[in-house]
């Protein structure tokens, strides 16, 4: 108790002084402080992206997906078909809290910015769309940002947010979209071709994100 008076007394003597020769108002400061980062490849990062199958591969540190061709011969999907990829990736939480995961594969699960057509996150051939398979029943989505029991977005400044409804859980023992450090999840794909060619457009990417599933504003639909 003597320390915290004597802490406080100290502080007024300061306040003191400075009420003596001025306000202390300042325009600016810049001060240089030590960070250490370091880039890992997608396998070795927090959130780690791995191969678990032939069309799964990296290239320059970096996850990708190729369908277009197999050492076998075959060139593509079939038109007109629906075909399944299960076990394609692995996405491991290596860092220390709980995160909530999904993979986004539809214009409107994820952000684009405005007049952004050469590079959008999302499959948008003409004639392609492409969404999470659930393994186990057989249809989709499965770890889509928008669905199941959580919603993921990301806004305009690449902040990754996310809100469960009234029926989605926060808890990592009930919930299995949110991975414990450690934890993995194998990731599976359904795309649908609905005619004889790809048609127009050509987005080559897909956009997998992952968010603290325990922040302000990711516990509810009502941001309580």
């Amino acid at each position: 108790m003597e320390r915290r008076k004597f802490v406080l007394g100290v502080g007024a003597l300061a306040a003191g002084g400075a009420a003596a020769v001025g306000s202390g108002a300042f325009t600016s400061v810049s001060a240089e402080r030590r960070i250490n980062i370091a880039v890992a490849d997608d396998s070795e990062a927090y959130l780690a992206l791995d191969s678990t199958d032939e069309r799964a591969y990296t290239t320059n540190g970096e996850l990708a997906l190729s369908f277009n061709n197999s050492e076998e011969g075959a060139l593509g999907l079939n038109p007109n078909s629906r075909t399944a990829f299960t076990d394609l990736f692995e996405i491991k939480n290596q860092g220390e809290d709980p995160v909530y995961v999904g993979v986004g594969l539809t214009e409107e699960d994820v952000y684009k910015s405005p007049g952004d057509v050469n590079d959008p996150h999302l499959l948008d051939y003409e004639n392609l769309s492409g969404f999470v398979y659930a393994e186990e029943s057989g249809s989709g989505p499965g770890l889509s940002f928008n669905g199941g029991n959580g919603n993921m977005g990301i806004d305009s400044g690449g902040r990754v947010d996310v809100t469960f409804s009234d029926n989605g859980s926060a808890d990592p023992a009930t919930n299995p979209r949110i991975l414990t450090a450690g934890e993995s999840i194998k990731v599976d794909l359904s795309l649908i071709v609905d005619g004889n060619s790809l048609g127009s457009g050509g987005g080559s990417k897909i956009t997998v994100a992952a968010a603290d599933p325990t922040s302000d504003r990711a516990k509810d639909g009502n941001g309580t």
